[in-house]
């Protein structure tokens, strides 16, 4: 199964991340990430294969340098790929962008069959709100998504290892963020 790291949010922003997925679900859109047990995350990187006891050590290390970061997700858009993802649009920062690249100085050394789209300078950070979507179902997602008041200020409270798939979602480890 792939591996992703991700950023996880405070409590108020699953929460609101949470009601958007399932009005999704309710619409009768998709019901794929709440069904696999997903947690609202930025992913900084995903990859097929990982050396995770070598990654642990320098994992820790990377996630006690980080503090706990406010960002906003102020936009609702969509990759024009056949992976049919909508998504809630993060607003790029220094800092944020700082976080991931100091992230992929050790991820490459341990990761195989990394994913692309999170390589640096590549990357488009995203909360997704759906996958796996057709046209019909893209459109019908972004006609929900126009009824979240945006932006959504958070926090990003933690940093987390996780095993995925379309129909699941396994915390490997998960790091609190300490100020």
């Amino acid at each position: 199964m792939p591996f992703a790291v991700e950023l996880r949010f405070d409590t108020l922003t699953e929460e609101r991340i949470f009601d958007v997925w399932n009005a999704i679900h309710e619409a009768g859109i998709s019901s794929s990430l709440v069904e696999a047990g997903y947690r609202p995350h930025i992913s900084l990187g995903v990859c097929n294969r990982l050396e995770s006891s070598a990654f642990e050590a320098e994992f820790s290390t990377f996630v006690a340098s980080v503090a706990p970061f406010p960002l906003s997700l102020s936009s609702v858009g969509i990759f024009a790929t056949s992976e049919g993802v909508i998504f809630l649009g993060v607003t790029v920062t220094e800092q944020l962008l700082n976080i991931h690249s100091a992230f992929h100085g050790f991820f490459e050394k341990h990761a195989q069959e990394q994913r692309e789209y999170y390589a640096v300078g590549m990357w488009v950070p995203h909360c997704t709100i759906a996958f796996g979507l057709s046209e019909r179902q893209i459109a019908e997602a972004v006609t929900v998504c126009r009824q979240i008041s945006l932006p959504i200020s958070a926090e990003v409270t933690g940093v987390g290892l996780v095993e995925v798939s379309p129909t699941s979602y396994h915390t490997v480890y998960l790091y609190k963020l300490e100020s």
